[in-house]
């Protein structure tokens, strides 16, 4: 909680002097023309999802044809790591968040391209790019979507978990799509490697992962307290492509896209018809059966390691890698927390899985079934299970070492 606080004193420190802390699209023209008249949707009152609403904008759409390069630029304007996200909708429908949400491209890095700080030993600190992106700019460059049909188009820039607490930020840019070759829709993809990290399928990140979560800035909804982090974004795609435009690689399943199934906890008392012992810790499974899924046999290949565990007052966050050394279809995972907790109550489940119930008794655990996306999971892919909640007389450092992990097909 301290670091927190810590970024949010920096955080007024930074605009109160006046440092231009705002980015956005300056390459090609976004819908309010933000480099050349300075206005538009940027910052901390900026809930987008474009920098002018549709009934505002009056710039003719850019005539492209499908299958088309485009390279979009941004200025790093001083600010350190977060996520860029490229997302498509008809024209339209461009007021509305959802339509982005469901037509997302690509996230890739906020600090690539021709972006850097001034100085190698200060990653974080600031740099003397022009606010305009007229040199030293961040970009990102993709092929138009096949998929679209001839017509108008949007396609939104999101920028995201931005250092010193930023919100979202928010550019558009309209399309008129006539001509190029078709194809269908593909699976969204995260496109690692930035200044800190440069090569690698991960990006320098502080206080969010995922878009509409900071809403407003400071960051009012943080994912993760406690200042810098590193990772791929929140997003839910198995298929990848390391690049937008040329060669391919196999990436591990991440996380995702969206808030999260947030979830009001039941607390179930299941009685116990059968108890084993692992480790510190004991599991049912005949009373599980009847309650919350058939288990019929257990998937010992699975391998858990927790990878993320911290916690704030009686909240904790915990993230688990699931490694698949065979495929598993209708499967379900038990949480066994360890002997000392009490009153644990998961508030929000993310990723792979979703809560199917939560009990104290004969011993306190959950069991969680599979997302919509994440029914069947592949051999030799890296599955994440994430979940927020509370605790009473619970500490870190026992939840990682001695929490039980077991995956079930059902």
């Amino acid at each position: 909680m301290e670091g927190f606080r810590f970024i949010l004193a920096l955080l007024l420190v930074f605009y109160s002097s006046n440092v231009i802390g705002h980015s956005y699209v300056t390459s090609p023209t976004s819908r309010s023309n933000q480099k050349a008249t300075n206005s538009g949707c940027r910052g901390p009152a900026c809930l987008g999802p474009c920098d002018i609403s549709l009934s505002r904008a009056t710039r003719a759409p850019i005539t492209a044809a499908r299958g088309d390069p485009i390279t979009v630029q941004w200025p790093r304007n001083n600010h350190a790591g977060g996520f860029i996200r490229i997302a498509w909708t008809q024209t339209s429908g461009s007021d509305n968040h959802a339509n982005f949400d469901n037509g997302v491209q690509q996230i890739s890095c906020h600090e690539t391209g021709g972006c850097f700080p001034n100085s190698p030993s200060d990653p974080n600190g600031g740099d003397s790019g022009p606010a305009d992106g007229s040199s030293r700019a961040c970009s990102t460059t993709f092929n138009i979507p096949t998929y679209l049909s001839d017509g108008t188009w949007t396609m939104q820039w999101a920028w995201f978990g931005g250092a010193f607490a930023l919100g979202d930020y928010f550019s558009c840019v309209d399309y008129r799509i006539s001509g190029g070759p078709t194809g269908v829709k593909s699976n969204s993809v995260f496109i690692g490697g930035d200044y800190t990290y440069p090569g690698q399928q991960k990006c320098k990140f502080f206080n969010t992962d995922r878009l509409h979560q900071c809403v407003n800035e400071p960051c009012n909804n943080p994912v993760y307290l406690g200042g810098e982090r590193s990772g791929p974004a929140y997003m839910g795609f198995v298929q990848s492509s390391a690049s937008a435009t040329t060669t391919s690689q196999s990436l591990p399943v991440s996380l995702t896209t969206g808030s999260g199934s947030r979830l009001t906890t039941k607390q179930i008392n299941i009685p116990s018809t059968t108890t084993t012992t692992t480790g510190s810790a004991s599991s049912t499974t005949g009373g599980l059966a009847g309650n919350c899924a058939q288990l019929t046999q257990v998937v010992s290949s699975t391998s858990f390691v927790v990878t993320i565990i911290e916690n704030w007052g009686s909240t904790f966050r915990m993230q688990v890698q699931m490694t698949m050394s065979e495929g598993v279809s209708n499967w379900m995972v038990q949480i066994i927390w360890p002997k000392e907790a009490s009153n644990i109550l998961i508030s929000a489940v993310y990723n792979t899985g979703v809560l199917r119930c939560s009990a104290n008794n004969p011993v306190a655990h959950v069991m969680l079934s599979p997302a919509s996306w994440a029914t069947t999971l592949r051999s030799g892919q890296q599955y994440f299970l994430e979940f927020v909640g509370t605790y009473s007389n619970m500490n870190t450092d026992s939840m990682k070492t001695n929490t039980v992990f077991k995956m079930f097909k059902q």
